[in-house]
């Protein structure tokens, strides 16, 4: 289905309760044909605990039919992701039917004062509403919250999932170093290949049987018909060329939009 990025940019802002809008660029003229223009947007998809703009942007053809998510950190204190989101945002050019949004942070509470949970003190890849949510741990680093979705930032983050229901999503972490090994294999292989990575089972803890309540088991389980998420470890440590050109143009060449 093609999903009108200039038309999304109005319903994510009135959804998410976000005051500001920002046009990075008009759209261009349009290819031959009926192909629609190439647009850059930029967008603030929600606000975080202590009211800090979370930001998304869009690169690619205006009615693109395939579509990635790029979701450079989850967890304040993992910034290697958030090099690659930024270099794709500034360097990735996608191809002709495809698009590319990216956040480069869903935590900048966290990103701004380098903590894996939130400005609540809550692990945002621990409060995603699945069957396996737990509020135990409370007062550690892996608190999965007062409740299910208690976070502004994560539902900031499912609203906009929602609504670009993208056909890729990328979640990426650190430093497991490993692609998740999850029900989409060729997208998962193509990943690992790419990232250089090995594909493993990277499990948060939930009880057997249940769904781990993590953004990539959400997006599965509720979002899954419209495409598929996959957690991304890093490394501990990266080289600056694996995390911006290295990982930026393979998981782009993975998800095909370059």
């Amino acid at each position: 289905m093609r999903r009108r990025a200039a038309a999304l940019v109005a319903t994510l802002v009135v959804a998410s309760g976000a005051a500001v809008v920002v046009p990075e660029a008009a759209a261009g003229p349009a290819a031959a044909g009926a192909r629609a223009a190439y647009v850059e947007l930029s967008v603030v998809i929600g606000t975080s605990a202590r009211g800090r703009p979370i930001r998304a942007f869009y690169r690619g053809e205006d009615q693109a039919p395939h579509v990635l998510v790029v979701l450079g950190q989850m967890h304040g204190d993992e910034k290697a992701g958030v090099a690659t989101a930024r270099w794709m945002r500034d360097r990735i050019r996608p191809r002709p039917g495809t698009g590319v949004w990216v956040v480069p942070t869903m935590n900048p509470d966290g990103h701004a004062r380098g903590t894996r949970t939130n400005g609540r003190g809550v692990d945002l890849n621990r409060n995603w509403p699945t069957n396996g949510w737990s509020g135990a741990r409370r007062g550690t680093r892996y608190w999965g919250g007062p409740r299910p979705a208690s976070e502004p930032e994560t539902r900031a983050m499912m609203d906009f999932l929602a609504r670009v229901r993208p056909d890729f999503v990328a979640s990426i972490h650190q430093p497991l170093r490993a692609i998740g090994r999850g029900g989409h294999p060729r997208w998962e292989r193509r990943l690992a290949r790419r990232l250089h990575l090995p594909r493993r089972h990277l499990g948060v803890g939930n009880p057997p049987g249940t769904d781990s309540p993590t953004l990539t088991a959400w997006y599965d389980t509720t979002l899954g018909e419209h495409g598929a998420a996959t957690t991304i470890e890093y490394g501990a440590r990266t080289t600056h060329r694996y995390r911006t050109k290295v990982a930026g143009r393979g998981i782009a060449r993975a998800a095909r939009v370059r």
